[in-house]
């Protein structure tokens, strides 16, 4: 369906379709939600959690957590009033609003749980301290956020709203908003480093390629990637363990 509403600066017009359409059950996203849960440990489905996803794109994880009654109630908020439109049409029981991730129109405290995926590499380098500032306003005192963005050995910079963090800079970044990291993980390591081997690295998305999987993916390669991430998924299981690299990178974090 062609989406005519606002769209995140520099993605091209069919970005939160193409979302939309795999996002459920393309292997992934299913291997990135399996590794989020490990790293939430006891925190995924206690009792009465109040959800927020920063940056909920079309709905996916807050349809996920709503589904396994990890969460009492959610709330998302994105940039693209398309990405809001779809996620409506995907958790109509979630609260959707349209807005900034340094502008956050929710009160001090109100969430047990923030997650936010594969946002803050796209947020303004001048911005970024004061968005992560927001999720910690947001947060209750005992919750927690789960991030998740590019990942890097280094910091790898391509233009001022796309970044692959590497972890120490990720975590500098969220000591200056007042947060501590609990966990702190690369991830898709395996395939990552495939695709080092061969040269290859993501990069910023522009209005004529976003990167988003074909919704149908080769059998065999979809049941090779979903393997290798769930083996990821339970190694992390256990506290304290880490992944060396991977072009994703995780942070739970809490307050200071």
């Amino acid at each position: 369906m062609a989406q005519t509403a606002a769209l995140a600066p520099g993605i091209p017009a069919d970005y939160y379709d193409r979302i939309f359409e795999i996002e459920e059950r393309h292997w992934w996203f299913r291997g990135m939600r399996s590794i989020a849960v490990s790293l939430l440990g006891d925190r995924w489905r206690r009792p009465g959690t109040r959800l927020l996803d920063a940056g909920c794109g079309t709905g996916g994880f807050i349809r996920f957590a709503l589904d396994a009654g990890a969460a009492r109630t959610a709330a998302g908020v994105d940039l693209g009033s398309a990405a809001i439109a779809l996620a409506g049409q995907r958790v109509p029981e979630a609260l959707l609003e349209v807005a900034p991730l340094d502008a956050l129109p929710f009160d001090e405290g109100d969430f047990d749980l923030v997650v936010c995926s594969d946002v803050l590499q796209h947020v303004p380098e001048q911005d970024v301290s004061r968005s992560l500032g927001e999720l910690r306003r947001v947060v209750a005192p005992e919750g927690a956020i789960l991030l998740r963005t590019n990942g890097s050995r280094r910091l790898r910079v391509e233009r001022d709203d796309w970044r692959a963090y590497d972890a120490s800079t990720l975590r500098a970044e969220l000591a200056r908003a007042g947060l501590r990291c609990a966990r702190l993980t690369y991830a898709d390591m395996a395939l990552s480093l495939l695709r080092a081997a061969r040269g290859s690295a993501p990069h910023a998305p522009t209005e004529e390629q976003h990167g988003i999987p074909r919704p149908e993916p080769p059998r065999l390669r979809s049941t090779i990637g979903f393997a290798l991430l769930q083996a990821e998924a339970r190694y992390l299981r256990r506290e304290g363990r880490a992944l060396p690299f991977g072009y994703a990178l995780f942070a739970l974090a809490v307050r200071a």
